[in-house]
């Protein structure tokens, strides 16, 4: 029984001497591999935005990423879905770094579109393109342009038309940021021409660590007889 005793106790010293000797492995496999996994995120090159924004459209929401695989050579593919209503609509676009630097970068981003209105299941309602999308930051100045083309009559959605959403915002500091937008709509066809044009400011609001708030606030130049003419628009942006 003494002897069984004694050879026990062994048995459990060298079990114990082992298990503590274990831990710093595992610990450094553990981080190895977290390390790894962080490297291929890394590698990735992975990024994503979500976006809402309420107007005279509605409250729509968006969601997008861009990816820069190796191959691509710098470009990046950029793909989003926009939902209003009933009505979603994904886009798919090629990303293009122009000027890259800490004092200046520009890009563009041309895309093209298909949006479903799911209210019918008479397949696609619209084709939006082209689409150009300009972006601009130079020191305590940043610039963006949205060019898009939506043609609905193929499809017997309705009309056709040419958007354009243009502002110039000046950063007062770290957190607020603010300057002139315009948005131009034209209608296309033979009961074509300018359907809407607002002139107005923008201010973007830094809402935490890559969270942007933004409040456009302008004036309908083609409004009707019983309106005043004021409107705008609330975006809230995540981006990681």
């Amino acid at each position: 029984m003494k002897t069984y005793t004694v050879w026990l106790v062994r048995l459990l010293a060298v079990a114990c001497i082992f298990a503590v000797g274990s831990v710093p492995m595992v610990y450094a496999d553990a981080h190895e591999m977290g390390e790894e996994e962080m490297a291929e995120e890394e590698a990735s090159g992975v990024s994503g935005w979500f976006r809402t924004d309420t107007d005279s459209l509605g409250t729509q929401i968006w969601v997008g990423a861009s990816h820069s695989p190796s191959f691509l050579g710098g470009l990046s593919l950029d793909t989003d879905i926009y939902v209003v209503g009933t009505f979603g609509e994904l886009d798919i676009g090629l990303g293009i770094p122009v000027v890259d630097s800490d004092s200046l970068s520009l890009s563009f981003l041309p895309m093209v579109g298909i949006g479903f209105d799911y209210a019918a299941a008479n397949g696609p309602s619209s084709l939006i393109a082209p689409q150009l999308f300009t972006y601009l930051t130079a020191g305590s100045i940043y610039f963006e342009s949205w060019i898009q083309g939506f043609f609905n009559s193929p499809f017997d959605y309705g009309d056709d038309s040419i958007y354009t959403r243009d502002f110039i915002l000046y950063s007062l500091n770290d957190t607020i940021a603010i300057g002139p937008q315009i948005e131009v709509t034209i209608g296309l066809g033979d009961d074509g021409g300018l359907s809407s044009m607002v002139v107005g400011g923008r201010a973007n609001v830094g809402y935490g660590e890559n969270n942007t708030l933004g409040v456009f606030v302008g004036f309908e130049t083609q409004k009707g007889d019983e309106e005043t003419g004021i409107t705008g628009r609330m975006t809230f942006v995540r981006m990681w």
